[in-house]
């Protein structure tokens, strides 16, 4: 299997929803990342890169020149904050050195991680650099909605939280780096590939009614707005 998740250990779990593992083939198929609500720290042996990687919007597609295995770690929404050190706003679609965000402590793991030979000991050390943090209210919060599956009126959500709607915004922005309508919309399409992921044949119809979409034609179109293909092509794909 060319993707790994590893559990992370009891004191990370409440921040971190897992490290992964990824083993770079230059002679298979691109790499489709999806968007999934998380932002992660990336490090590619091949360059030396490593680096925080922000709420996705939409589908990414990676190709590979050598053989390498990339390791990372995804942390839970709105729970990269503490270790990453910038609002989330600013990492959006984007990949930025952590070099830059941690200084020399940033470029002294990246020297370990690049001298280690083994992606488990990669994990290992990245895992090492990582301490356990409390949850925010607002983190909280965004949690809650990722555990609702995106399914949550934002009025209503707004009024029970005792925020504006302008609050409320800026606070998904800090927190996630994404409007909380964006957010609602990307946790819905995670929850959905993770459905399709687990059976060959869909009801299109029924999954819509059951993930809160409009109608199928509203499922299909944000489909391929955020992973670039059409739900029946994803679900055909090797």
């Amino acid at each position: 299997m060319r993707y790994r998740e590893h559990a992370p250990p009891a004191h990370l779990a409440a921040s971190v929803e897992c490290f992964w593992t990824y083993d770079a083939d230059p002679a298979q198929p691109e790499q489709r990342v999806l968007p999934d609500a998380c932002e992660d720290i990336v490090f590619l042996p091949d360059s030396g890169l490593l680096a925080a990687v922000g709420t996705m919007t939409k589908a990414q597609v990676y190709s590979h020149a050598h053989s390498q295995t990339v390791v990372g770690v995804r942390f839970h929404p709105s729970m990269a904050r503490p270790f990453l050190v910038v609002a989330g706003s600013e990492l959006a679609d984007e990949m930025v050195d952590l070099g830059g965000l941690w200084g020399v402590r940033g470029e002294q793991l990246r020297g370990r991680m690049s001298a280690a030979e083994s992606g488990a000991e990669a994990v290992a050390l990245l895992a090492g650099e990582l301490r356990p943090v409390e949850e925010t209210p607002a983190q909280r919060m965004v949690l809650w909605v990722a555990e609702q599956g995106g399914r949550v009126r934002l009025d209503d959500l707004a009024r029970f939280a005792g925020l504006s709607q302008r609050h409320l915004r800026r606070i998904f922005l800090e927190q996630t780096g994404v409007s909380p309508k964006l957010f609602c919309r990307v946790v819905r399409f995670r929850s959905l590939v993770s459905r399709l992921a687990q059976k060959n044949e869909a009801n299109w119809a029924d999954l819509a009614l059951d993930y809160g979409y409009y109608d199928q034609s509203h499922l299909v179109n944000e489909f391929r707005e955020l992973s670039g293909l059409t739900p029946t092509a994803f679900v055909a794909r090797p």
